[in-house]
């Protein structure tokens, strides 16, 4: 018998060598689940809109990635469709400023009449480490910074094909410790991001623990990338559908993992995937995930061995709804329940919450009941 849950999922990660177990979880009346959290909240119901969004990604959207080569030219493109959103007209609520923090450009957003804070919300945008920009972004910012009163920073680290993830991660940790090192409140920083964004998150967490810096206050990851390969079938964990992801084609990640880490290019420092760095968080986080979605099962991973070691974790998944879908605030009301959700964690973190928490009337705790199985061609194990 396992000693722990920790050592369960240890060997279900891949970071001991034990023998290699499946995890099998049933949510009783609707069968078997594949890796879950067993305290995720989750929220059943979802708009005509995200439902429409949701198949139309998939239907056109998708195929389009599949089939779309790994290029500069294909790089340039997309930068070329970033570049569109700097035309959309900015929050009058909102103060800029765009400066550089430890080397690296940053927009900084205050509310101008928002609830008075003490709290930075330092925040890194998604993308797949080849496209998102704190333009693209600037509305989930503008959200946060209304929500929650807080100084957000977003972070224009490098990106392919003009840095590899290993830089992406320097220009993060490097933001981070300068913010640390010029803020007034270093234990009110709050690190956040979608996506690629979320793996620079939990990056920050790890090297600032290895570095000897302070620990953010809290972390907030919406769909965040937590393994650097996440289509590896060899981990034993049981996938979602293929076809359920709305847009990650799991046949392309091998190809921008190419990208990511090259042969010739700089050692990303620490650990390559967050989700082995566990022992190295200790700050409350709190996850968003997708049902459906290709990184679900690395992220309800990361809370389980986070909350085994008593960090504090508040993890919600949501139905019909795309990756990172946060990020939509101007198209879905998902996505604002979802950053209102996370505002009130940052702001319960640093000691700024003065009432209680918002609920979804909508969510629930899940229910589950769970077994270790052996693998069918590891009976000899």
């Amino acid at each position: 018998m396992w000693s722990s849950l920790y050592d369960r999922f240890a060997t279900l990660l891949g970071v001991a060598k034990l023998p290699r177990r499946r995890v099998r979880l049933s949510l009783p009346g609707r069968g078997p689940m594949r890796v879950v959290y067993d305290k995720a909240v989750v929220h059943e119901s979802y708009s005509v809109r995200a439902r429409v969004l949701q198949r139309t990604i998939r239907i056109v959207f998708k195929p389009v990635l599949r089939f779309t080569p790994i290029s500069e030219r294909t790089f340039a493109a997309i930068r070329a469709i970033d570049g569109l959103q700097s035309h959309r007209k900015r929050s009058p609520h909102i103060t800029f400023e765009v400066y550089e923090l430890g080397g690296v450009r940053v927009e900084q957003m205050r509310h101008r009449y928002g609830p008075e804070s003490n709290m930075t919300l330092l925040y890194l945008h998604g993308g797949g480490f080849f496209s998102g920009s704190i333009t693209t972004h600037r509305r989930i910012c503008e959200r946060l910074a209304l929500k929650t009163g807080a100084t957000v920073i977003s972070v224009d680290y490098v990106q392919l094909p003009e840095g590899t993830v290993a830089d992406s991660v320097q220009d993060a940790i490097s933001a981070y410790a300068a913010l640390v090192d010029t803020t007034d409140h270093p234990d009110k920083i709050v690190v956040a991001g979608d996506s690629a964004g979320g793996y620079l998150t939990m990056k920050v967490a790890e090297l600032a623990s290895r570095r000897g810096l302070p620990a953010p206050a809290a972390l907030i990851g919406f769909s965040p990338l937590l393994s650097v390969d996440p289509d590896r079938e060899d981990k034993a964990v049981e996938r979602v559908s293929r076809a359920r992801d709305a847009y990650l084609p799991i046949t392309r990640i091998a190809h921008i993992r190419e990208r990511w880490l090259p042969e010739d290019g700089a050692a990303i420092e620490g650990y390559a995937s967050p989700l082995h760095a566990s022992a190295y968080i200790t700050s409350p986080t709190f996850f968003v995930a997708v049902e459906d979605e290709l990184l679900r099962p690395e992220v309800e991973a990361m809370a389980l061995l986070l909350s085994e070691r008593g960090v504090e974790v508040e993890t919600h998944l949501w139905r019909k709804q795309v990756h990172a879908f946060p990020v939509l605030v101007d198209v879905l009301p998902e996505s604002e329940m979802a950053i209102q959700l996370a505002a009130d964690f940052a702001r319960r973190a640093v000691g700024e919450l003065d009432r209680a928490p918002i609920k979804d009337p909508d969510s629930h705790e899940e229910v589950l009941t769970g077994e270790i199985v052996p693998d069918e061609d590891d009976s000899a194990a």
